[in-house]
């Protein structure tokens, strides 16, 4: 635990070695050996946290003043302990980043940032940060990624029933307001720090606003799963969250951020990143081949002549076995038939029509509809089985990564219970 009295010495501690390590050039020996913290047999040095404290607001857009540094420390030592056991982990099973892995993710680091090829070195100096500071982070986060893919990955079953579930809550759901949300959680591991870590939030809030990176800064702080993900917890429907932050999300504009929410974890910071009518999901990407009668009537129509043409419609529903036999029907009712059915993208079709479609099986023909051009039925010939297996496969996905997320914060809260951690300031 991490308390009022710690915070201070730490800030204290981070001062001095700051200044020491990070703007008046290299620290001398004690500066370097100074102790932080110890995680079972690994120091973690003043210099260390430091050196990341300096990184943390470079790359989250923060201002490099005593009092961010000041707030920055708590959480930043907590990341390195973390990272600690992560690597102290990876290195039991004989998991390592390899030097192909770190080149790939530096020029992913150098891309991102507009940090010319072969350029983070130069980066690094320049913003008296030690190229290694960054590159062990990376080292750190591949390996523990690795771990994961290979020790928890396959043990996470994701059955066909409910990726039926979530299609079906989807579908059923169409119409209904969607957000993009991202968040950045700061847990309270202590009462004693729930005032300071409200006042971490609340000046997050406001270098937030005033145009520090969200996804940057989500990566840095936030302890929640989506943390890799630059805080991104993806589309969620009205409801899907607790009536006070619902409330909260919905009041916002795309693009604004929330005031610091006080949870039982913790304190919360929401950013939406947009808003949208939800639709099933990938289904704008289905291909269907369709044919259709229309039995055209303007709207005028009288009243019996519709109830006719509704009668003609209906003959044809409920006689067509297969899209053959309804192409003869719909040809004798008076609507030409082309050669081969027509292929449409579902992302194409009107919202009446799209909704129709999505609810019909193959050779399955609609009710008879009365719409503005006259009266209608639609029978579907094929469904694009590829598309839908991407969509299925993509619903398997968020599910599995989820899994992942929960099984990846329980693999660290046990590391850490069986961890010796000495925190030395």
């Amino acid at each position: 635990m991490i308390g009022s009295t710690f915070r201070r010495s730490l800030a204290t501690a981070v001062m001095s070695g700051m200044l020491l390590v990070g703007v008046n050039g290299p620290a001398p020996a004690q500066q370097v050996q100074r102790i932080a913290a110890v995680v079972n047999d690994e120091v973690i040095s003043i210099y260390d946290l430091a050196q990341r404290v300096r990184l943390v607001l470079l790359s989250s857009n923060l201002p490099f003043t005593p009092e961010q540094q000041r707030r920055a420390a708590p959480q930043v030592l907590r990341l390195l302990i973390e990272e600690r056991l992560q690597s102290q982990e990876a290195a039991r099973l004989n998991i390592v980043a390899s030097e192909q892995d770190l080149a790939i993710a530096v020029s992913t680091v150098e891309s991102n940032n507009s940090i010319p090829p072969g350029g983070l070195g130069d980066f690094a100096a320049a913003n008296n940060l030690a190229v290694n500071t960054i590159e062990e982070q990376l080292r750190v986060s591949i390996a523990w990624q690795k771990l994961l893919g290979r020790r928890v990955l396959p043990t996470i079953q994701v059955g066909d029933e409910e990726i039926d579930t979530v299609l079906n809550r989807i579908s059923a759901n169409q119409g209904s307001v969607e957000n993009r949300v991202a968040e950045i959680l700061l847990p309270i591991d202590n009462p004693a720090e729930e005032a300071e870590t409200r006042e971490l939030a609340e000046s997050l809030v406001s270098q937030l606003r005033d145009g520090a990176n969200f996804p940057a800064v989500a990566r840095q702080y936030s302890k929640s799963a989506s943390a890799a993900r630059g805080g991104d917890i993806g589309w969620l429907q009205e409801g899907q969250l607790d009536p006070e932050t619902d409330a909260i999300v919905s009041a916002l504009r795309p693009g604004t951020i929330s005031k610091p929410i006080a949870g039982p974890g913790g304190y919360r910071i929401l950013l939406l990143i947009d808003r949208r009518n939800a639709a099933a999901t990938g289904q704008e990407e289905v291909v269907i081949a369709l044919r259709q009668l229309l039995i055209s009537l303007p709207p005028d129509t009288p009243a019996g002549q519709v109830e006719q043409s509704m009668a003609v419609a209906r003959g044809v529903a409920d006689t067509a076995e297969d899209c053959a036999e309804f192409a003869e029907l719909a040809e004798a009712a008076g609507t030409s038939q082309p050669d081969e059915p027509a292929r449409l993208r579902m992302g194409d079709l009107n919202e009446q029509l799209r909704q129709l479609a999505s609810t019909l099986a193959v050779n399955q023909t609609s009710e008879p509809l009365r719409t503005d051009l006259g009266v209608q039925v639609v029978m579907i010939c094929e469904r694009d089985q590829e598309a839908n297996e991407q969509v299925r496969e993509a619903v398997r996905e968020t599910l599995a990564r989820e899994r992942m997320d929960m099984l990846s914060r329980r693999y660290l809260r046990d590391l850490r219970r069986a961890a010796f951690i000495d925190l030395r300031v």
